[in-house]
């Protein structure tokens, strides 16, 4: 009799560690929200939450100028406009190869990931089927938004840019 009641006991704070620890690794609050740590450039953030770690967050279907490419800092700046202060809600679960989750980000229900695109902070990415991101793409270029009024030789595909400057 002595040996079930220890063994019940045993099983119940067994239970209770398991899921304190689970709930203490969450990376969103209980809203499933998060907030801006920091931006790394047009495309990528990172986000924390009440409870958890950071990560990174790589922004679907964009890519942003690169560091120092032209428009790179102007960029980076509206993202980092447009999340501050902000409650962030992430769409998508997937990770890219460099272990950053794949999401569009969302503040008050704005897709953010459409706003950098239609603002002409960042192009579609390159291997993306988003008709609608092409569409946003090509209404920027031909108001001349943001990067579209470079002039032609200072715009280049960051996918581009990064061959031709390879990290060392």
């Amino acid at each position: 009799m002595r040996s079930v009641t220890i063994n019940r006991l045993i099983r119940f704070w067994l239970f209770f560690a398991l899921l304190c620890l689970a709930l203490s690794c969450s990376q969103a609050d209980p809203a499933g929200t998060y907030k801006l740590v920091y931006v790394q450039d047009g495309d990528s953030v990172v986000l924390c939450c009440e409870r958890g770690k950071k990560f990174t967050v790589r922004l679907l279907d964009i890519d942003a100028p690169e560091r120092y490419q032209p428009y790179a800092e102007k960029s980076k700046a509206l993202l980092k406009n447009l999340l501050e202060g902000e409650r962030l809600k992430l769409l998508g679960d997937k990770s890219d190869r460099y272990g950053r989750r794949l999401a569009i980000i969302e503040v008050d229900g704005d897709n953010i990931n459409e706003k950098m695109v239609s603002s002409g902070a960042a192009w579609v990415w390159k291997y993306s089927n988003n008709r609608h991101m092409r569409s946003l793409q090509q209404e920027a270029k031909e108001r001349k938004l943001g990067l579209w009024a470079l002039p032609e030789e200072q715009r280049q595909d960051p996918s581009d840019w990064r061959k031709a400057h390879p990290r060392k």
